[in-house]
């Protein structure tokens, strides 16, 4: 039976393995979304630390989604064919199955039908449709990473990371609802991680060299450690509640996300093989192919499993337990359903407009 999915030896490991790393990281940030809004709980200390950390997963997709299909190579007619034929279909399928869930749960509404072209049915696929969008893009934008080089694409980078710093000055220079509207306003967006992915696909970070090696560290416990500190420190004298600073540190394009998706990418590119091992020494290398070629089933899957599977069945029994238990075992049962479940679809007929590649 044909699979559509590349042979191993055909197969770039560390992007499987990225691929892998943001499926887990989606599902963490899901997965214990219940205990607060059953119970009302209110995170301690311990869960913008928790965010802070996970909140790339979906974003990881884009950098790698730039670094497989930039630059473009085929035709654009025929580029936004082959994309978004196994990524639409699926979608599509998936969202009428959220539709009938809000059917059946008293939650729908006639405007989110005739909405359902632009807005996803649920908040969790918003994903896929910024990523339609890129898929379509993707051949000009193509073109122009070209046309500037490696320079110009440094170039737009740097100010594209300097845009993610904006989130950050709510407190101590302006209002956070004005942050959306500044001289780095043309060069934020999700774009930049695509861009970033093809960029550092292509020309790694030079981690041999120890000025590069400490400069990665240094500006990852900036980014990802220091600046979530000072929000939470620092910032909480101006008037801004937990809410604000949760938003700061959680926003899609804050330079903390930003520094973890650059920071997980380049580990998995450094210490991973280039090419999966063949034969039967090969390993871990099928288990994480067979993860990764599920990973957009998964990610399609696994609100709605943990929704009608995972919540109502672990309900009585976790909801006395600290959110911290509550979550990792949301996390563990909702990433083992979602698999065995998509696993088991990728092998019957039509797997592929099913459950995607």
């Amino acid at each position: 039976m044909k699979t559509g999915r590349l042979p191993l030896d055909k197969r770039i490991t560390y992007l499987d393995i990225l691929r892998v790393m943001a499926t887990m990281l989606v599902i963490m940030v899901h997965a214990p979304i219940a205990r607060y809004a059953e119970y009302g709980e209110t995170p301690n200390v311990i869960y913008p630390i928790y965010i802070t950390l996970i909140t790339i997963g979906s974003k990881m997709f884009f950098m790698v989604s730039g670094a497989l299909l930039l630059p473009v190579q085929l035709p654009w007619k025929e580029f936004v064919r082959r994309r978004l034929r196994f990524v639409v279909t699926p979608l599509a399928l998936w969202s009428g199955l959220y539709l009938l869930y809000r059917v059946f749960t008293g939650i729908f509404s006639v405007k989110q039908l005739i909405s359902l072209p632009f807005f996803p049915i649920d908040t969790s696929l918003w994903f896929v449709y910024v990523m339609i969008v890129f898929y379509v893009f993707m051949p000009v934008l193509s073109r122009c990473l070209e046309a500037v080089g490696k320079r110009g694409v440094q170039v737009y980078l740097v100010l594209w990371m300097l845009s993610s710093f904006i989130p950050y000055q709510h407190g101590m220079f302006m209002q956070w609802g004005e942050f959306s509207h500044n001289m780095f306003s043309s060069f934020s967006g999700y774009l930049g991680y695509v861009v970033m992915g093809y960029y550092l696909h292509h020309w790694p970070l030079p981690l041999s060299d120890k000025r590069w090696r400490w400069g990665l560290i240094a500006f990852s416990l900036m980014a990802i450690v220091a600046l979530p500190l000072f929000e939470f420190t620092v910032q909480e004298h101006f008037g801004l509640t937990y809410a604000d600073h949760l938003a700061t540190v959680t926003y899609d394009i804050s330079i903390n996300t930003i520094a973890m998706g650059i920071l997980l990418f380049t580990l998995a590119q450094r210490f991973t093989p280039p090419r999966y091992a063949q034969g039967s020494q090969a390993g871990l290398s099928p288990a994480v192919e067979k993860v990764a070629v599920c990973s957009y089933g998964i990610y399609l899957c696994n609100i709605l499993l943990l929704r009608l599977v995972i919540w109502p069945v672990t309900r009585p029994w976790l909801s006395s337990f600290h959110w911290t238990v509550d979550g990792a075992v949301c996390i563990v049962l909702c990433a083992a359903v979602s698999y065995v479940f998509i696993r088991g679809i990728y092998h019957t007929p039509f797997s592929k407009y099913i459950i995607g590649r």
